[in-house]
């Protein structure tokens, strides 16, 4: 005689966690903050490009820089100076995902319908968030300077600021590091005639002494950050998806509206479409880790659902019901003309900071 057949099994909790890391999306963070300073695209541009079809395109009209005649020699003969125009457009970008659920599944199970729900969306929203950061980087890799003169006249002393014309990078000496780097950086930048507030985005760590630095002396203390030029701790930013190799950081250094993001959002959507359990529609607000509003395709089905379940038959699924959910960001990802890139100091600089 024992007690075997009443003895305790295995203690389920049902307070389930999620196993999925996070990481900072920083080139995102930077190019949604950037957008704001766009203003080379006119609100008319911009309520087009939120709607165009794809097989539309929405050009944006510039000025070229011109080389202006000036004589000494007033008369009849007048310098024409007829200036040159040109266009440009942006592609559009489409990162697409979603999930499918079992409502029913989980009435026999210790983790909740809701919570799996809200952890797949997150799980989900980030993968999206990651893709559109690794677009984001292309970008801004296809579009960095290839040239940038003026920096012997910011190497001060052992701290050197040197123009990699192999990698097209600004590499930073460890001792131009230090606390001057911003000032040092802001008068290179607008040496090259690109002045302006510029933001940053390394690799994890990258910038943490001064950002130290930023955090120990405050607007009343004995250093003046506002002459060393120290950048507000918002326009520093890091990012996983940047590796750092054998560098204290890489990364770059973006002036504001130089990327940006403009949404796209296609013509059921944008009307609420609804037919036979199925809806489209664009989110109430930004999905996490994305910044961006979603499109959202929902549809409800009925199915037997036995299948997902491998030990035995699950009576809950064998008349049972599914919610299907699809998430789609189509977005042009914008930034200033630039004639002649590869010689012309545009306003996105690699950077990679050294370690000796």
């Amino acid at each position: 005689m024992n007690l075997d057949a009443t003895m305790w099994l295995d203690f389920q909790d049902v307070n389930s966690s999620n196993e999925k890391r996070f990481a900072q999306l920083g080139v995102l963070d930077l190019a949604k903050d950037s957008t704001q300073f766009t203003d080379y695209i006119s609100p008319t541009a911009r309520q087009k490009m939120n709607e165009a079809s794809s097989l539309r395109g929405v050009q944006i009209p510039v000025i070229k820089d011109q080389e202006v005649e000036v004589t000494s020699t007033p008369g009849f003969v007048i310098p024409a100076n007829q200036e040159e125009s040109d266009q440009y457009a942006f592609v559009a970008y489409d990162v697409f995902s979603g999930f499918r659920h079992h409502p029913a599944l989980y009435g026999n199970n210790t983790i909740d319908s809701e919570y799996a729900v809200r952890e797949k969306m997150k799980n989900i929203s980030y993968a999206m968030g990651k893709r559109i950061e690794s677009i984001l980087a292309t970008v801004l890799e296809a579009r960095k300077t290839q040239s940038l003169g003026y920096t012997t006249q910011v190497s001060q002393g052992d701290g050197t600021f040197a123009f990699n014309a192999t990698t097209d990078t600004l590499e930073v000496s460890k001792a131009a590091q230090k606390e001057t780097m911003f000032f040092n950086m802001d008068a290179l930048m607008a040496a090259n005639e690109v002045g302006g507030s510029y933001n940053f985005v390394t690799s994890r760590g990258g910038l943490a002494v001064q950002k130290s630095e930023l955090a120990k002396y405050g607007a009343s203390n004995e250093k003046n950050l506002q002459a060393l030029n120290f950048p507000t701790i918002d326009r520093l930013y890091e990012s996983g998806t940047i590796a750092p190799g054998s560098n204290v950081f890489n990364g770059f250094a973006v002036r504001d509206g130089a990327i940006g993001i403009v949404e796209n959002y296609p013509w059921d959507f944008r009307n609420g479409t609804e037919f036979a359990g199925k809806k489209w529609s664009i989110s109430d607000l930004e999905i996490p880790f994305t910044r961006m509003r979603s499109n959202v395709y929902v549809n409800n089905e009925a199915t037997n659902a036995t299948a997902l379940v491998g030990n035995g038959t699950d009576s809950n699924l064998i008349m049972t019901a599914f919610q299907e959910m699809a998430l789609w960001h189509r977005f042009y990802v914008v930034y200033r003309y630039n004639s002649d890139i590869a010689n012309r100091v545009n306003d996105i600089v690699k950077i990679a900071g050294l370690t000796s």
